[in-house]
């Protein structure tokens, strides 16, 4: 049986879902049971904690063979982003201690690896060059895991990521939305990795049975600048071509999350992915235009 937190985000809930189409037993630490059971998968087990709740993290962890740590968040105010992703990661990994779980993988970003060249590395060679809330939050989190040598962990680091969802057009899908609908006006052309969430679930299940303890495993698409991306989106459905600023332009105060995004990539030179460790793996995902075209035909379909 595995534990997973996050299981009804964005990403944690594409990973519920292939976790049980491949025969995994689940359960999934939730806030909500009427909402996680209206969008997992049935047989999975409901767990209802916070990160916070020290007491129901262990009961989730009883018994586990693994943890598959997903929770957290991208906006907020600083202290409320580290709560989540720094102080809640603490937690979680305390709970598969106390419970016994000797497996634990923990779902970072590729923006905690990132140096100042733009180099997203497995085994960084520089040190990090990202100091927004988000990224360093993660970055601590990541320090946490790889610290904590009484367990068997491994850590999943993807980029931006997109693409169907049981959740619905959320996390980058909803910026290209956005873009293509008007909403969003500008961004920043920096350039990023992108991948779909079903290719880092994918990813997250071989760094499960295949990776190696202590190993990162960096889970990206396809390196593109904002432009090629949004404008690709919006030429396939019709909609809008959003105003790609160059690099190191700064946003109104208006930006969402996810632009912003665009902003703080955009003081750096063009992301660039060594992968190799998750490519040894068997990762295999899919490009910009084959993750475009899947997404646009599983909007149409909802």
């Amino acid at each position: 049986m595995l534990m997973t937190t996050g299981a009804t985000g964005y990403l944690g809930t594409v990973l519920v879902h292939l976790l049980v189409h491949e025969g995994y037993a689940v359960r999934a630490v939730v806030r909500d049971r009427a909402r996680a059971a209206a969008l997992l998968p049935s047989g999975v087990e409901l767990v209802v904690a916070d990160l916070d709740d020290a007491e129901g993290l262990r009961r989730a962890a009883d018994g586990a063979a693994a943890v598959l740590h997903l929770a957290g968040t991208v906006g907020g105010t600083p202290d409320e982003i580290r709560r989540v992703n720094v102080e809640g990661t603490r937690a979680v990994l305390a709970a598969a201690r106390a419970a016994g779980v000797p497996r634990f993988v923990h779902t970072g970003t590729g923006a905690a690896l990132m140096d100042a060249t733009g180099l997203m590395a497995e085994e960084p060679v520089a040190p990090r060059a990202l100091t927004d809330p988000y990224s360093a939050s993660k970055a601590a989190a990541e320090e946490i895991v790889l610290a904590a040598d009484d367990l068997d962990v491994r850590i999943v680091s993807p980029g931006c990521v997109y693409g169907p969802s049981p959740l619905g057009p959320r996390s980058y899908t909803g910026l290209l939305l956005a873009a293509a609908s008007g909403e969003v006006a500008e961004v920043v052309d920096a350039t990023v990795s992108w991948v779909l969430a079903e290719d880092v679930a994918a990813g997250t299940l071989l760094a499960l049975e295949n990776g190696e303890p202590g190993r990162r495993y960096l889970l990206c698409g396809e390196a593109a600048s904002y432009r090629r991306v949004l404008h690709a989106f919006a030429d396939l459905t019709g909609g809008r071509r959003v105003r790609a600023l160059p690099p190191g332009s700064v946003l109104g105060p208006d930006a969402g999350t996810f632009a912003r995004r665009s902003e703080v990539y955009g003081g750096f030179p063009p992301v660039r992915v060594d992968d190799a460790g998750a490519r040894a793996l068997g990762y295999r995902p899919a490009g910009i235009d084959e993750g475009l075209a899947r997404t646009v035909t599983w909007l149409k379909s909802r």
